[in-house]
């Protein structure tokens, strides 16, 4: 399944450094004959900071004037820095990149080094990005903020010596102590799941170096659970609670290796102990829960949610997860009560009238949707209110007033700008405006014709628009690139499943996705799919039941319709298939499969 709606697009550049860093700061940081220390940077993963509009960083045409033959080291420095602001505001992130290295050959400074560690990524030149990174590194070898670029670059690298020896300086030196050093370190290697093997070998070696800290145990146990590996999970739990026979860390692990395992009843089983032994047991509860809706056991899930409101009827949070669930179910009559509950606590009103709006949203309630998100003005969900807002004045018939409220977001947020541009385009495709799409996405991609968020939308407008070969070559430029993109690899797939008969080349494909990402509905889908196409209903039908109880999405709901129909299971699908337009009556997909299979 290619849908912008559930497999949409991720972020471009999964490492990078955020800097505050204006050409009038780079400068100040180079002036004079001694350099301010820099100050701490904000965490590696959080969106790089872009200067606003109107800056001096501003994309100016002119170059800088290079200095005399005899000019000193300062103006050497600030020379180069100026050039690469300049390269940066004209969306020349390598350029930038080693523009900023040069001047660091003449002042250095850690936060200038960021800054070229920053672009490198931007460009996603991993090489360059690691030469930057550790040249960041020697002038600030403390910086855990450069450790952790170095670890996760050395290991796309291969260089796995480098990124144990920066994890096991991660543990060492963390000001946290060992124990939060360990946790630091399983999260980090969590970020990388192209590389899941080389992770999990490095936080083995970390493991045998502290085989008695049972802290090294839980990362290892941590980082084997998001890895999918839920007997290393299980081991790793259990060696822990040898040595640490009340951390609630281990049980916890232990709980989720056998949720994983599909050992519910197990896991209820320890959940039991370790709810006696801890005070705080509905949070316990709550994470629990969440544990259980990862791994797609929602119907336990809810109960535990409901026996935490049996206890503590007035919890927001099992409130909060009870509607989600609910929404995610198409339950909307369920959802709505549980969010209003929500709505009682005036600290929680504007993320529960946001979730009314999705409810609406889902009702078809347009008109009610957009009063509900107009009242979210501020919280973690404002911007993703406004963006809706876009959407639902679109589905109004007001497409040029949606495009209106994301452009005045671009504006307003210019380190956004990348996010809402592509909802712009997600809001076109919606519409069937797709030379208007695609137009956006060319006049992007002529800025960064490299970023692999702009061509994965871009393929699906080609998509759309029956353009195979098109869309093929957006979702290769990307997987030329990273060849790991799980989120490219179904897409691919999915497409020469639908368009083509190239089944052996879209198998590799999908399979290599659900590799990296085993739980995720869509992938699970394709699959399904993909086996139905090629004559296999009978190995198609556990999975696309398996994605449709996970992501009881239209589309995934008209390939199962059609396996069961295929199987003689006539009545069911057409069941199936009713109840999904009544979730979803304006989807042409699901109509037109009614139609077809209508006895």
């Amino acid at each position: 399944m290619t849908g912008a709606n559930h497999l949409g697009p991720q972020n471009v550049h999964p490492l990078t450094v955020p800097m505050r860093l204006s050409l009038s700061l780079s400068l100040a940081l180079l002036s004079g004959c001694a350099l301010a220390q820099p100050k701490e940077t904000a965490p590696p993963g959080a969106a790089p900071q872009q200067p606003a509009a109107g800056s001096t960083t501003d994309a100016p045409t002119d170059q800088p004037v290079a200095p005399k033959a005899d000019g000193s080291q300062s103006e050497e420095a600030q020379f180069h820095v100026m050039a690469g602001e300049m390269a940066a505001g004209r969306q020349q992130p390598e350029q930038a990149a080693q523009e900023f290295l040069k001047a660091l050959d003449y002042a250095p400074s850690a936060q200038l080094a960021a800054r070229a560690t920053q672009q490198a990524l931007t460009a996603q030149d991993d090489a360059l990005a690691l030469k930057a990174a550790k040249r960041w590194q020697s002038i600030e070898p403390t910086s855990l903020d450069a450790r952790e670029v170095v670890t996760r670059l050395a290991l796309r690298a291969g260089q796995l010596d480098e990124a144990y020896e920066q994890c096991a300086s991660i543990v060492r030196d963390h000001p946290g102590g060992l124990d939060e050093g360990f946790h630091h370190v399983a999260l980090l290697l969590e970020q990388e799941p192209g590389h899941a093997d080389d992770a999990m070998a490095l936080m083995d070696r970390l493991v045998a170096k502290y085989p008695k800290e049972a802290a090294a145990w839980q990362a290892q146990g941590l980082l084997a659970l998001r890895y999918n590996k839920p007997e290393v999970t299980e081991h790793a739990a259990r060696e822990a609670l040898k040595l640490k026979p009340d951390s609630k860390e281990a049980s916890l692990l232990l709980v989720g290796a056998l949720v994983k395992k599909g050992d519910v009843a197990g896991a209820d089983q320890v959940m039991g102990e370790v709810l006696k032994n801890n005070s705080d047991a509905n949070e316990v509860r709550l994470g629990y829960a969440r544990l259980l809706i990862e791994s797609n056991q929602q119907a336990h899930a809810q109960e535990v949610l409901e026996k935490l409101l049996k206890d503590d009827p007035a919890n927001i949070d099992a409130h909060f997860t009870l509607g989600l669930l609910a929404l995610d179910q198409h339950r909307l009559d369920e959802a709505e009560g549980h969010f209003q509950a929500a709505a009682k606590k005036p600290e929680r009103r504007g993320d529960a009238d946001y979730f009314l709006g999705r409810v609406a949203e889902q009702r078809r309630q347009y008109k009610q949707a957009l009063g509900y998100y107009e009242k979210v003005t501020s919280g973690q969900q404002a911007l993703d209110a406004a963006v809706r807002r876009a959407s639902m004045m679109s589905k109004l018939g007001k497409l040029e007033d949606g495009i209106d409220i994301l452009e005045s977001l671009r504006e307003q947020f210019p380190p956004l700008a990348d996010r809402f541009l592509l909802a712009e385009g997600e809001i076109l495709l919606e519409a069937g405006a797709y030379d208007q799409a695609l137009k956006l996405y060319g006049d992007a991609l002529k800025e960064t014709p490299d970023d692999a968020d702009l061509l994965y939308s871009r393929s699906l407008v080609y998509e759309k628009m029956d353009r195979v070969a098109d869309s093929e070559a957006d979702l290769r430029s990307i997987l030329d690139k990273t060849p790991d993109d799980a989120r490219a690899l179904n897409a691919l797939g999915y497409t020469l499943t639908v368009h083509t008969q190239r089944f052996d080349e879209a198998d590799k494909l999908v399979n290599k996705a659900l590799q990296l990402t085993p739980d995720d509905p869509a992938v699970i889908d394709s699959l399904g799919w993909l086996r139905f196409r090629q004559g296999r209903p009978q190995d198609a039908l556990p999975l696309l039941q398996k994605a449709y109880a996970a992501f009881p999405d239209a589309e995934v709901a008209t390939h199962l319709g059609e396996v069961m129909w295929a199987l003689g299971e006539k009545d069911q699908a057409h069941s199936l298939l009713l109840q999904a337009a009544k979730n979803d009556p304006d989807n042409a997909q699901l109509r037109d499969a009614i139609k077809r299979l209508t006895p």
